[in-house]
């Protein structure tokens, strides 16, 4: 039997980034054709804010979940790379 590779902590996380961006690109092309015209295009242009909205979410929350882990991995060095003296 095949054994499978863990996951990354942010596997999940990026699987919604790219759900969420797909519709965030339907979106933005309905908007703009909308707009092109002469269609009614504020409920399309808020629904676009709000895929923008929740990818923004979505990229913060994966951000913060790799420097927990990084930080977790390498407890021996600080969290955040220093200048070295002269430079």
């Amino acid at each position: 039997m095949a054994q499978r590779a863990p996951l990354r902590p942010t596997s999940r996380i990026e699987e919604a980034i790219g759900f969420v961006g797909c519709f965030g690109l339907l979106f933005f092309g309905v908007t703009v054709f909308c707009e092109l015209t002469g269609r009614p295009a504020l409920g399309w242009a808020l629904t676009l804010l709000g895929t923008v909205v929740a990818i923004v979410f979505l990229d913060r929350w994966r951000r913060r979940v790799l420097r927990r882990t990084d930080t977790a991995a390498q407890p021996d060095q600080p969290a955040v790379a220093t200048r070295a003296a002269g430079r």
